[in-house]
């Protein structure tokens, strides 16, 4: 079936499973890191403080041991490595994005990715953040326990937008490096 997705995308040797998880890990890597350059850059010129992901690689740590929801997650202890399984997990999502973005394209639409639908996906998985991970750091939903939650929202909104160009990036080189 992966084989069946990917197909259409890339001829040939690549029109593979492998084809996917390689193609999904590039875009999702350009993807994500597209994003985190933004978010510097916004960070610098607005003066916000940085994202910090070792509170979510403390969530994420503790979800083997049963704790899902944290309030808030400064509130929980630290977990060892918690900063490095943060960023693990930041890159690995955005893999997992980036190939059910293709196989969204590729079988939903039949189509080959673009600027628009990559932006649009995009600007979508701010489900994700907003109605799951916020919430279970003890942010609210949408942020909306946060000081300034129409900031959060709004920067929210520009780093998945700079993620769907990344993405788009990312596919094009990708697509256009296989033919």
């Amino acid at each position: 079936m992966i084989g069946q997705v990917y197909a259409g995308f890339v001829p040939g040797h690549l029109n593979s499973p492998w084809g996917l998880v390689i193609g999904s890990t590039l875009i999702g890597v350009v993807a994500t890191l597209t994003a985190d350059v933004w978010a510097r850059l916004l960070q610098a010129v607005a003066r916000l403080p940085p994202a910090n992901w070792g509170l979510v690689g403390r969530w994420v740590a503790w979800m083997p041991r049963g704790k899902f929801v944290h309030r808030p997650i400064t509130e929980t202890p630290a977990v060892r490595g918690e900063a490095a399984i943060g960023w693990i997990f930041h890159y690995a999502v955005g893999i997992i994005y980036a190939a059910l973005y293709l196989v969204i394209m590729r079988r939903g639409f039949e189509s080959e990715p673009s600027f628009i639908s990559a932006v649009a996906f995009a600007l979508i998985l701010l489900v994700a953040p907003w109605f799951v991970m916020q919430p279970a750091l003890g942010l609210g939903f949408m942020a909306s326990h946060t000081p300034k939650p129409a900031a959060v929202r709004a920067v929210n909104i520009s780093v998945h937008a700079w993620f769907g160009i990344g993405l788009n990036f990312g596919a094009v080189f990708w697509l256009t490096a296989a033919r």
